[in-house]
């Protein structure tokens, strides 16, 4: 999958982009003023949406972009 045909909420592409950034569930909480639970709720969308299962596979994905 590339990640250019990738249909992210503006909400999952700021997410994502801190996840791929380095930053753990609970700083990205923190720095978008939003609670944990979100995070995880919306890491889980990215994963469903990207077709992966963490994020290793998610930076393979949008390596290639």
């Amino acid at each position: 999958m590339e990640a250019s045909t990738i249909k992210l909420s503006k909400r999952e592409n700021e997410v994502c982009n801190l996840l791929l950034t380095g930053n753990c569930t609970n700083k990205i909480a923190e720095l978008l003023n939003i609670k944990c639970n979100t995070v995880s709720t919306i890491k889980k969308s990215i994963f469903y949406k990207t077709k992966t299962s963490n994020l290793i596979e998610l930076y393979e994905v949008y390596k290639q972009a």
